[in-house]
């Protein structure tokens, strides 16, 4: 199943993967699909990763950074 297909109109989706990130969370969101989440599962899980990139980029953090203790702070 297509991750288009899968996601519908997600507003979530199609933010996350128009940012700087957008091919990183287009691989994680079918990934996510492959791994059969339902549609809510895989909403909350894009959510926090949008949350996470956005955090990260606020404090200028770079992908390369993100680590176990990085990930604390943000939680």
């Amino acid at each position: 199943m297509e991750v288009e297909e899968y996601l519908g109109r997600s507003r979530l989706c199609r933010r996350l993967r128009s940012g700087p990130h957008g091919q990183l969370v287009e691989r994680y969101a079918a990934r996510l699909v492959e791994e059969r989440l339902v549609r809510h599962g895989t909403w909350r899980c894009l959510n926090v990763v949008g949350g996470l990139l956005s955090w990260m980029a606020g404090r200028r953090y770079k992908l390369v950074d993100l680590e176990e203790q990085v990930v604390e702070r943000y939680l």
